[in-house]
């Protein structure tokens, strides 16, 4: 099966894990840490890219982090929700010159106007896809795949300067420790095999207008070696589970009563990086009410 077929549509999922439905509201080698590192920075702009609906910059001193994103329909409905596709492209840099800052932690919190759907979708596991290759990954866990891309990056080695690379990026529905999780899995074969996973986690928020947060960190004893480029991604995930048809990525718009669309926050992101106070923004999205 490939790639592409499994982003767009997978039929139902026989023998496959029977997750739950996430309502966003309702309830060694020192070369590795470039990698690990390289790939947080990947998730914080494809996370923070696919609740934009167009171009942004957040900039806090040299630190510039620019995102262009479109999701699709701009319609959705006014009650209920409507499967979703997410396209991002995303570029972190030093606006001053030389290797960004280390990313240490990451937390997004997102509108309740959306819906994070897994019944009937297989589960994958961090062992089944690390160490892994993007496609012994893909034939391990590829009924659990619900988003791909790529991306490109500088990894800079003690001693070696810095490495021109570029690699396969594949997000799983996942578990981890008997909860729900995103799994991000990164690969590059240049200019060493080298693939990594990092875990986000999925909680409810009770209060205020978002109702569920990711969040991932990064282990603190990293150096500071490689920074990424930019990353093309595609966030979408449909599939046919006791005869209906299902979408992990969903939402709706919130317009009130008589209104054709509405505005409203959509989420809030928040970075730590090393040395420096967190960076955070309050992402902004307007909609279309699907008659």
């Amino acid at each position: 099966m490939t790639l592409d077929r499994l982003i767009t549509t997978v039929p139902g999922s026989q023998g496959g894990f029977l997750g739950n439905q996430w309502e966003l509201g309702d309830d060694t080698s020192k070369r590795e840490p470039s990698l690990k590192r390289t790939t947080l920075l990947l998730v914080a702009l494809l996370l923070c890219g696919a609740l934009v609906a167009k171009a942004a910059t957040i900039q806090d001193g040299g630190l510039r982090i620019t995102v262009l994103s479109q999701i699709k329909p701009y319609k959705l409905p006014r009650e209920g929700t409507a499967p979703i596709a997410v396209f991002v492209a995303g570029h972190l840099q030093n606006a001053n010159g030389g290797v960004p800052p280390q990313l240490q932690e990451m937390t997004i919190e997102v509108n309740r106007h959306g819906l994070l759907q897994s019944k009937g979708l297989p589960v994958c596991q961090v062992k089944s896809i690390q160490p892994a290759s993007t496609e012994r990954a893909l034939a391990q866990c590829g009924d659990a795949v619900i988003g791909s891309g790529q991306f490109w990056a500088n990894i800079v080695l003690p001693d070696q300067g810095a490495y021109r690379t570029q690699g396969r990026l594949l997000i799983f529905n996942g578990r981890q420790k008997g909860r729900p999780v995103i799994l991000t899995h990164i690969f590059t074969s240049h200019p060493f095999n080298s693939s990594f996973v990092i875990p986000f986690s999925i909680k409810h928020v009770s209060k205020g207008p978002y109702g569920t947060e990711l969040h991932a960190s990064l282990p603190q004893a990293l150096g500071d070696w490689g920074y990424l480029d930019r990353i093309k991604l595609t966030l979408k995930r449909e599939y046919t589970f006791g005869g209906k048809r299902l979408s992990y990525f969903n939402a709706g718009c919130p317009a009130t009563k008589g209104a054709k669309r509405a505005s409203f926050p959509l989420a809030y992101a928040e970075f730590s990086f090393a040395g420096r106070k967190p960076l955070g923004a309050t992402v902004n999205k307007t909609c279309g009410v699907k008659e």
